[in-house]
């Protein structure tokens, strides 16, 4: 079962936009109910409030009155789902959350490469780089599902290495949230030349209230007084204001590979400015990986969030995956087989340079 966020920023009424929600009046307006209603504000006038209980249906019911009674206005605001500890455990896969180093593992280059002296110690940075230590886990477990190509070391000192993990199949395109309204969605933002893979194609699980489906079902009615905060947001033009929901990931059951690691999109795919195709991968972990790599102790639990497999998808739910191709990998097989050829011709000349050297 899942649990709700509600994080809200109150405004004064009448000011609009982020200027306004750093007036002096505004501070005033928040310093005044956030008291009156034991909140305290944990960020830039911020408030959160867990919407599973009775206190936090209460503290709704209060901000409702005073923004209905003129004394305050709703900013902005964002529910945020999150799966209960049980879940969470038995997920049965996962998103390796990592750090993006700028500057290292580039895949705009013609090799993916690295600078030693510029990474934190970790072992998994930019979405798909593994360090050495990863790979030799992911030996001793017994995994499957992943191939590991060599990264260029730029640095003038030796390293344990970096290897791009490269997962044999997608874990498909993803399901959105039922509360998600597509069609609306796409009418609105599908004439966008920058969303080209990755946003249309995929699940949606993050979106803002004028993409909420009109008929929510009674599981969701708890919605209901958090939209009364927000009446007008729904019609407006930005996305900045009004209502956010950010969701548990959703991916379809049917489609699962039989291995331990996959990849989903991330970010755009398409061409750089020199015509280069790109296409960003994340790194999915399945439930027995997650737990090897844990007890390996090169990550913590925290490094991996939990995603939903649905066997069934709700009615009105597309299945994007019975719609589009298979998700591509990050390379084509054309692609990697000039990415391995260079990989032995690297670090083939190190071999032969380090025994020519010794002479």
């Amino acid at each position: 079962m899942s649990r709700y966020e509600f994080d809200l920023r109150l405004d004064a009424p009448g000011d609009n936009g982020l200027a306004g929600a750093l007036s002096e009046e505004s501070e005033r307006v928040r310093s005044r109910v956030y008291r009156k209603l034991g909140l305290k504000a944990y960020r830039n006038g911020w408030v959160r409030i867990q919407l599973n209980s009775d206190r936090g249906r209460q503290t709704i019911g209060k901000l409702i009155e005073e923004c209905w009674s003129g004394r305050a206005a709703a900013g902005a605001g964002s529910v945020t789902e999150h799966l209960d500890e049980g879940e969470s455990v038995s997920a049965d896969w996962f998103y390796l959350i990592t750090k993006t180093v700028d500057r290292s593992f580039s895949l705009w280059d013609d090799y993916p490469s690295y600078t030693p002296g510029s990474l934190p110690p970790d072992h998994a940075l930019n979405h798909t780089f593994v360090s050495a230590a990863f790979v030799e886990a992911y030996g001793r477990a017994g995994l499957r599902g992943l191939s590991f190509l060599h990264c260029q070391n730029r640095g003038r000192k030796p390293n344990p290495g970096w290897f791009v993990a490269l997962p044999d199949k997608g874990l498909g395109h993803g399901l959105d949230h039922q509360w998600f309204d597509r069609s609306s969605w796409i009418r609105d933002v599908g004439h966008d030349r920058t969303k080209r893979f990755s946003s249309l194609d995929t699940g949606q699980c993050d979106f803002h209230q004028r993409w909420l489906r009109r008929n929510l079902g009674t599981d969701a009615q708890f919605l209901t007084p958090l939209l009364a905060l927000f009446p007008m947001a729904a019609a407006n033009e930005s996305t900045l204001a009004g209502l956010r929901f950010v969701t548990v990931p959703r991916f379809w059951t049917k489609v699962f590979p039989f291995a331990d690691f996959a990849y989903v999109p991330w970010g755009e795919d398409g061409p750089n400015r020199e015509g280069k195709i790109m296409r960003f991968r994340q790194l999915m972990v399945g439930r027995k990986a997650r737990r090897a790599l844990i007890d390996a102790g090169l990550f913590s639990e925290k490094a991996f969030l939990p995603v939903r497999s649905v066997a069934v998808p709700e009615e009105g739910v597309e299945k994007l995956d019975e719609r589009f191709d298979p998700v591509p990998p990050m390379y084509t097989a054309e692609e990697l087989a000039g990415l391995r050829s260079r990989e032995k011709s690297l670090f083939m000349e190190k071999v032969s340079g380090t025994f020519s050297g010794s002479r």
